[in-house]
């Protein structure tokens, strides 16, 4: 039987929400084995002076759970 688990991150980016999503995904991965999926949760913006300044998004990554 394999369980999975689930987080929920947020990755930044200068560029768009794509890549920080991306970012976070790769971020994640440098900690956490066995990563099976992820789901976009939302999206939103840091605005500086009227200009999108740095691109959020949030989403959960599930990974299969490894038990002792």
């Amino acid at each position: 039987m394999t369980t999975v688990k689930t987080i929920e991150v947020i990755g930044s980016s200068k560029v768009s929400w794509d890549d920080a999503a991306k970012n976070a995904l790769k971020d994640a991965s440098k900690t956490i084995r066995n990563i099976s999926g992820m789901e976009i949760i939302g999206q939103n913006a840091k605005v500086e002076n009227g200009m999108i300044s740095e691109y959020r998004t949030v989403m959960r990554i599930a990974f299969i759970y490894e038990q002792e």
